[in-house]
């Protein structure tokens, strides 16, 4: 499947003490507060997750981002030279190394349904207030819109000037309506300079369908002893997921337009906000098994992923140059994304202080996932700019060496727009326009000899 046309989704981070999507990045992050109290393991865990406020920064979070962005400037990169798809279509030279790399829509997913539904779990199982949807609307129309209108309207007005009259077209593209229609997408090689947008459109889908979702695992959570019901229904929105995508294959019912529907990538999400849960009972109460065993072995979840994203590269999966699928290419897929994204994840979110959690939360990681979103949204432009005006080149006509001589300048452009984006558009109206959406519940202390103990 080609990459700019199949799941390669959009990065983000967040704003300072706010759960957000996978396109929002951090701002003015303070240093994480000193634990209040511990929520008490089992006998022989790794430890105790250090307690924090509904909406705290999580650096480590950001680093993830960072990678899931890289992964796809990269491959993209190597669709535009040729290095992954070859000008007649097949499968390029580095497409046994580079194809898994579209398991970054994935991660993206994840990371968003773990920020966004964490300020709602906090709050079922910690006893405060969930957060206003207003509000949490508002900041989601702000952390997206103002950088997306700015690239699209620049990408309209110096790559699509000659279809300005067409109305409802430029609506649904500035509403981020856009996956409804084939055609909007800009899908043909050589004129994608927006097509990765569909899956921030697939996002807005969730963000918007987000609060209902919470509203019922708030209640099913409260009413709840445990979180057992909770997590079976998560866990059966994953099964329903991939049992759905398994039985449209090979072909989908809904035509090509519905390879980026929302219902396609709720597994993902759904994933995320089971880690949301799985690390907030961790704090409230006694934490769950399997949160042990990824804080004993966080590098075991990491050599897990690491297997999956082998297997995801093989042709057992399927071509990266084709759409079609069979049934038994599509389950092999999916289950592959599932294990590298949460593989990646879950030592990120459940084994604080960790190996993988420290490594990506050092600066460079963390700096590269704040500027992310305007890195994803500006790489494709990059690439146009640089293969057609600088190298009068076609699409996937300079070959594998340019891939690996444009690398570092396509890269490096990318990340600059980022920052630019970041820096002027980004932080400034987040900072100016931003209001108070959630109250976290208040801390219990610590008592003086022993970690508080909290029941189930």
């Amino acid at each position: 499947m080609r990459f700019a046309t199949v799941p390669d989704h959009l990065p983000a981070g967040q704003p300072r003490q706010r759960g957000t999507s996978a396109v929002s990045t951090s701002l003015n992050r303070p240093s994480p507060a000193p634990p209040a109290s511990t929520a008490s393991g089992t006998e022989g865990s790794a430890g105790p997750l250090p307690e924090r406020s509904g909406r705290s920064f999580e650096p480590a979070v950001d680093g993830l981002r960072a990678i899931a962005t890289l992964m796809v400037v990269t491959a993209h990169l190597a669709q535009w030279t040729g290095a992954l798809i070859d000008k007649s279509g097949r499968p390029g030279p580095l497409a046994p190394v580079l194809s898994g790399f579209v398991v970054a829509i994935p991660i993206f997913l994840i990371i968003s349904g773990y920020l966004l539904y964490r300020p709602w779990a906090d709050a079922a199982l910690g006893g405060g207030r969930p957060p206003r949807t207003l509000p949490y609307y508002w900041h989601r129309v702000l952390r997206i819109f103002p950088a997306y209108w700015l690239f699209m309207v620049t990408a309209l007005l110096v790559f699509d000037r000659e279809r300005l009259d067409d109305g409802w077209r430029i609506l649904r593209l500035l509403t981020v309506q856009h996956v409804q229609h084939w055609a909007d997408l800009r899908s043909d090689p050589g004129a994608t300079n927006w097509a990765q947008t569909w899956s921030l459109a697939t996002e807005v889908h969730y963000y918007i369908a987000l609060p209902v979702v919470a509203y019922v695992l708030h209640r099913l959570l409260r009413a709840a002893k445990g979180i057992a019901p909770a997590v079976a229904l998560l866990g059966g929105v994953v099964v329903a997921d991939f049992t759905w995508l398994v039985a449209t294959s090979p072909s989908s019912p809904l035509a090509p337009p519905s390879l980026w529907w929302l219902r396609g990538y709720l597994g993902f999400l759904a994933t995320g906000m089971l880690l949301a849960v799985l690390a907030t009972r961790s704090r409230t109460g006694r934490r769950p098994a399997i949160v042990d065993l990824v804080g004993r072995h966080p590098w075991w979840c990491w050599g897990a992923a690491l297997v999956a994203f082998a297997v995801s590269n093989t042709p057992a999966v399927g071509s990266i140059a084709s759409a079609v699928l069979t049934k038994e290419e599509a389950a092999l897929k999916y289950a592959c994304q599932l294990v590298v994204a949460a593989g990646l994840a879950a030592p990120v979110v459940l084994a604080r202080g960790g190996g993988p959690e420290r490594l990506l939360a050092r600066p460079v990681p963390v700096w590269l996932g704040r500027n992310s979103c305007g890195t994803f949204l500006w790489h494709l432009v990059v690439m146009q700019v640089t293969v057609w005006y600088l190298f009068d080149s076609d699409w996937a006509q300079l070959g594998t060496g340019a891939f690996f001589a444009l690398l570092p300048f396509v890269m490096g452009l990318s990340v600059l727009a980022g920052w630019l984006s970041y820096t002027f558009v980004e932080a400034p109206l987040l900072r100016r326009f931003r209001i108070r959406s959630h109250r976290p519940a208040p801390e219990p202390e610590a008592e003086p000899e022993r970690a508080v103990k909290v029941p189930v």
